[in-house]
């Protein structure tokens, strides 16, 4: 008898769009059964009817919408099987607790419900027909609902969807004839951002701590080499670990750019070596002269003068950058 039915099927498959591949969905779905006895004898002794139960489906890429249609248990009072239809073509027939999904390029899309149940009529018109807008990059569900004893798709919120879903399993003996339908994409996955901390940072005067045109550590005077001894004492006693400390020396745009570079990176090393003797603070110390690139104030003169040496006296400066964690206590110091 399956044999029979099976040829007869795909004889009607060949000739209209009404074949559904249904033929054993219509007289179980009352029952909601996931498969049925056949009475047959051999492999045909039983045939799966609603397969895995519904996962909630991955985000999808930006060219695509899914579909996702079902129809719950509520729906008991439509008699058979609700044959869904995409823009006139068979996607598949729902039977209560089952769902199908469907992955098409966004637009606007005609949704046609045709009820069938076993010794019935056939029909060559829709039950009902709903127009939608599928959104790009977006799940969208439709539930089957009953007006005046005929099936219509209705959209859902995703809330709602996944909440009625939780029991519903796939439709799976049924092949769908849509031939808009595209293998669904899954969305790229967000790249996580990576968050870097922010090392604090101290700026020394550089004309406190060395004197005129002095890079060395004979260099640093003696208002110097307090702010050093005060500044390490800060990180030792409000750091409870220590990342790195970076030294960075700026120059005045006064003068060559080539001697301000080196000028910058002299004093930021004498400053490092200095903090590593004086510390002694166990990690690691690096330094850098970064010249006038970077002024503070950057509307003073170029031509060196008493006024322009006064009024650059603000982008001669060290910077000590320290990257750790603060003690709880010692925030906002």
């Amino acid at each position: 008898m399956i044999y029979k039915l099976t040829v007869i099927l795909r004889q009607i498959v060949a000739v209209s769009s009404i074949s559904l591949c249904a033929w054993v969905l219509l007289g179980v779905a009352a029952q909601a059964q996931t498969s049925i006895e056949t009475q047959q004898a051999g492999v045909n002794s039983r045939i799966e009817v609603l397969g895995t139960l519904f996962t909630p489906p991955s985000g999808i890429a930006a060219s695509q919408s899914r579909m996702v249609f079902y129809r719950s248990n509520d729906s008991m009072g439509l008699k058979g099987a609700t044959g869904v239809f995409v823009n006139g073509q068979y996607h598949t027939s729902l039977i209560p607790g089952g769902y199908s999904q469907l992955c098409l390029e966004p637009g606007a899309v005609e949704i046609g419900t045709r009820q069938f149940q076993v010794g019935g009529a056939a029909k060559d018109t829709y039950d009902t027909l709903t127009a939608v807008r599928l959104q790009a990059a977006q799940n969208q569900y439709f539930a089957v609902y009953v007006e005046a004893g005929r099936p219509v798709f209705k959209p859902v919120s995703t809330a709602q969807a996944l909440k009625e879903l939780a029991t519903a399993r796939l439709q799976m003996h049924t092949i769908s004839r849509v031939t808009q339908a595209r293998e669904c994409v899954q969305a790229p996955a967000t790249a996580v951002a990576e968050t870097r901390p922010v090392p604090e940072q101290f700026a020394l005067a550089g004309d406190a701590l060395f004197a005129f045109g002095k890079s060395n550590s004979a260099g640093l005077t003696q208002e110097g080499l307090v702010a050093i001894d005060q500044l390490v004492a800060s990180i030792r006693n409000d750091y409870h670990q220590i990342t790195h400390i970076h030294v960075i020396g700026h120059a005045d745009p006064l003068g060559s750019s080539v001697a301000n570079k080196r000028l910058s990176e002299e004093r930021a090393e004498t400053v490092r070596r200095y903090i590593e003797r004086v510390g002694p603070i166990s990690t690691r110390i690096t330094s850098e002269g970064r010249g006038s690139r970077q002024p503070v104030v950057s509307h003073c003169a170029r031509v060196a003068s008493h006024s322009a040496i006064a009024c650059n006296q603000p982008n001669r400066r060290v910077v000590v950058e320290v990257l750790g964690q603060r003690k709880a206590n010692s925030e906002g110091r």
